[in-house]
């Protein structure tokens, strides 16, 4: 191996001429002179710069690793805020908290969950949630065991008022109660309970002495008459799955324990024996799935990020040839991370942020980052073989790379600030780690790149084999650069009609495709998802994923929390019509509670509890409403159609409802996202169209360059697309074509920056637009085929997480950014410009001066 470091003289330029680089001229343009005047300043002080860095990194570390303090296990709703669901969701919370989002469902199977190890569990497992209750954590727990303990008390409570009444002593009281076993008004099974009941000094006893006997009597031979259709939502049909429900209140916080619930359940059922006769226990729900996703996706991070660094490292060492320069660009991103990390925390403090925002982040970050260090290191070695010196070659390389990388770094970020305007909540979170990160790796690039350099000149790429040589113009890259811009040439007009008729198939296939945002569909293997599959399997969709109705009762229809006469004749009449919706499974009420109408004894009978599902205290009415169809399913967002239809024109006199739940949700969360889709996309090109128009001069490069990103998304769907549904039948996720063409608008200038800013310094030297174009490929190729792989390496390797939605992500950015930056910039980008020719510099001057160059005279 070599050391550059023995030359003692910079390498001789190389003539224009012969097919190689022309070197760069002076600073021009105001960003260019800017960035002069802060190289110089970088050059004087080079040690004090990277002390500066070195002093923030360590300041800012101890903060950094304490990120995921500032994290939320929950993630951000996709209730769109403002919309019917969003209403009837904030209805729920305050009049039905214990059916709102916050409820939690363990769900026990068993041979038979009516034996005594399952009845145990229920009943240690309300024991020790009675805790939480009282702490007000926990608003309610109810399983089949609540059930028939709180059946028993009632009817115990009742033996007891008459056994006191009879009698003051407890001998008497007891009397009483053998009366009544002999008169078979009390079942003989409970003459013991009852007994006890009656002669108990406190009324507070009772519950411990019915606890004690739904825990202890078999419940498939109960002595008491139960709620028969209560008992069938709790215990399936077959009697091998049985569920019990936990509400979390807010006050057990945004992230309620679910692990601990899970943990607790599962000791409990090995300690009473039910595991070893293969009993097993999940716990499911809305929180407990997003719960154990985040959890997989956090475990997943240090695999992928592992995996990311060792590909950017090989690309390193193979792009710089040498061991120092990829030892030292690693370092430079990988530390600087640890500063936006720190800011990521201190803004978690005030703002909602995920796992998601943290892994988004880091690939992004780690892979524009390294781009960007590359570029400068790799225009500072074209800047020694033209023949600078290395302080000058640094200085160089800063102001011509610098523009690049501070337009390919604005794009990104005005990207990641598009985000923020989504009424969509899970999206600006994302854009909150885009915002942070890029503008600190560029800083980072930007002066401890340029610093290095000039403390070590060519020695920032020792241990190495000829790594400052002529690696763009040489060997098989050079060849193969300049064979492709000699096609790009040749066959300029076959090359654009051959891509956007490629780009047609790939367009149907993404239009065609159905994606869903069901999260049990996109939720890796987990213990919440395999709960949610039985509960499916056993009381279908709608018993998870229901639609409800919901809304504060008019006057008249509830008096003092409970229906009055004409409230019960009117709610009836408005179930039945809701019933007789096509498409409507059946509904439950206040007056029909399981999807069957009610006497009004039987209603009566049944207690505030049962009623406290559809009839709240403060007069408000829940009807829930299952459907024939799968929620995520288009005929099920017709028959919502339907419903809300229906509740317009018929819910007057009863109440003004709001339609909620999971399909209703799907369906206002799609409409938002295509609506934030289009405004995130209009946004972004118009900053990036403005922007790249006032700083290239130009019209039609901007425009092409939004329009050839569009065209590499339509292909990285489709291939996407292609590569999960169609080969590995995974559902797609519906807001994947929105993250990659926002991601992309911003990644995906990069590139074609790169490019054709060098285009416009060799049009400057006095190039023709053919020589300028065909030698620009050949100059940046090599770096722009090695900065893509980086980035693609970097985004690609979310690909390996156990979580659906990342591997997709990883997925279709890798694939994006990997045809962005090899056939679309090295062959469709060049043919346009050469098709184009002068007119891709045109202007109007709009009264602002400057040099144009379409008015450059070729060669």
């Amino acid at each position: 191996m070599t050391n550059p470091t023995r030359a003692a003289d910079p390498p001789a330029p190389t003539p224009p001429g012969d097919g190689s680089r022309v070197p760069p001229g002076a600073a021009r343009g105001a960003v260019q002179r800017a960035l002069h005047r802060f190289a110089e300043r970088l050059a004087r002080r080079p040690k004090t710069v990277i002390l500066a860095w070195a002093v923030l990194i360590a300041v800012c570390t101890p903060y950094a690793m304490g990120l995921d303090d500032a994290l939320t296990d929950q993630g951000a709703s996709k209730v769109v805020p403002g919309t019917s669901s969003a209403r009837a969701d904030e209805l729920t919370k305050k009049a039905f908290p214990h059916r709102s989002e916050r409820e939690v469902t363990v769900v026990v199977e068993a041979p038979d969950v009516r034996d005594g190890e399952v009845r145990s569990l229920f009943a240690q497992l309300d024991a020790r949630l009675a805790k939480l209750r009282a702490d007000g954590e926990v608003e309610r727990t109810s399983s089949a065991y609540t059930l028939y303990r709180d059946a028993t008390a009632a009817f115990l409570t009742g033996v007891r008022d008459r056994a006191r009444a009879a009698a003051d002593d407890p001998a008497g009281q007891r009397a009483f109660v053998d009366r009544e076993v002999a008169a078979e008004r009390v079942p003989a099974a409970l003459a013991a309970p009852a007994r006890e009941a009656a002669t108990a000094p406190d009324a507070a006893a009772v519950p411990r002495v019915a606890g004690k006997f739904a825990t202890d009597t078999d419940w498939r031979d109960f002595p008491l008459p139960g709620p028969g259709d209560a008992v069938a939502r709790l215990i399936s049909g077959d009697g091998k799955s049985a569920l019990a429900s936990v509400s979390y209140t807010d006050k057990a916080g945004a992230d309620p324990d679910v692990e601990w619930l899970r943990d607790t359940a599962r000791d409990l059922l090995a300690e009473g024996g039910g595991s070893a006769k293969g009993a097993e226990v999940h716990v499911t729900g809305e929180l407990a799935l997003i719960h154990d996703t985040y959890e997989k996706a956090e475990a997943d991070n240090s695999l992928m990020e592992s995996v990311a660094y060792v590909i950017i490292f090989v690309i390193l060492l193979v792009f710089f040839r040498a061991l120092v320069p990829a030892v030292l660009t690693l370092a430079v991103i990988g530390l600087s991370m640890n500063v936006s990390q720190a800011g990521l925390h201190a803004l978690g403090e005030h703002v909602t942020l995920t796992q998601f925002t943290v892994t988004i982040m880091t690939f992004v970050m780690l892979g524009a980052g390294v781009d960007y260090s590359m570029l400068l290191s790799s225009r500072y070695r074209q800047e020694r073989l033209a023949g600078r010196d290395p302080r000058e070659a640094a200085v160089h390389a800063t102001v011509h790379a610098g523009e690049s990388m501070l337009l390919a770094a604005g794009a990104v970020a005005l990207a990641f600030g598009a985000t923020l305007l989504s009424p969509v909540d899970w999206i600006p979170p994302l854009g909150y780690g885009g915002l942070i990160g890029i503008p600190i790796v560029l800083a980072a690039a930007l002066t401890l790149t340029p610093c290095l350099l000039v403390l070590l000149g060519d020695r920032f790429f020792a241990v190495g084999r000829g790594p400052l040589a002529d690696l763009e113009h040489t060997g098989a890259m050079g060849r193969h650069l300049r064979r492709t811009a000699e096609f790009a040439r040749r066959r300029k007009v076959w090359i654009v009609v051959a891509f956007l008729a490629a780009t047609i198939p790939f367009a149907l296939l993404v239009a065609g495709n159905r994606s869903t945002s069901d999260p049990v569909a996109l939720s890796p293997a987990t213990d919440s998802r395999e709960g949610f599959e039985v509960v499916a399997d056993q009381w279908g969709d709608a018993a998870v994923m229901p639609t409800i109705a919901v809304g504060r009762a008019d006057p008249g229809v509830v008096r003092d929390g409970v229906l009055t006469a004409e409230g019960r004749q009117a709610v009836s009449r408005l179930t039945e019509r809701l019933n007789a919706v096509p498409g409507v499974a059946s509904v439950d009420s206040a007056t029909h509670p399981f999807g069957k109408r009610w006497s009004d004894g039987q209603l009566a009978d049944a207690g505030r509890p049962l009623l406290d599902d559809y009839v709240s205290r403060d007069g408000t009415l829940r009807f829930v409403v299952a459907l024939d169809d799968d929620p995520y399913a288009k005929e099920a967002a017709a028959t919502v159609s339907r419903l809300e239809r229906v509740t317009d024109q018929q819910g007057g006199g009863v109440a003004e409802l709001e339609i909620g739940g999971t399909t209703q949700v799907d369906r206002q969360y799609g409409n938002a996202l295509s609506s934030s889709f289009w405004q995130m996309v209009a946004l972004v090109s118009v900053g990036v169209f403005v922007m790249l128009m006032f700083t290239l001069r130009s019209l039609l490069v901007p425009l092409r360059l939004i329009a050839t990103i569009m065209l590499s998304n339509v292909w990285a769907v489709g291939l996407t697309v292609l590569i999960f549904h169609h080969w590995r039948g995974e559902a797609i996720i519906d807001d994947l074509p929105i993250f990659l063409t926002v991601l992309m608008m911003g990644l995906g200038m990069d590139y074609e920056i790169f490019l054709v800013t060098r285009v416009r310094d060799l049009l400057r030297s006095g190039l023709s637009q053919e020589e300028a174009t065909m030698r620009a490929v050949v100059d940046t190729g090599r770096v722009i085929n090695a900065a893509g792989l980086v980035m693609a390496g970097s985004l690609g390797t979310m690909a390996l997480s156990s979580t659906l939605m990342l591997q997709e992500y990883g997925a279709g950015l890798g694939l994006a950014v990997l045809l962005d930056a090899t056939v679309i910039r090295m062959l469709f980008v060049p043919a346009t410009l050469l098709l184009l020719r002068k007119y891709n510099w045109w202007l109007p001057s709009f009264g602002v001066r400057g040099r144009r160059l379409d008015k450059v005279p070729a060669g």
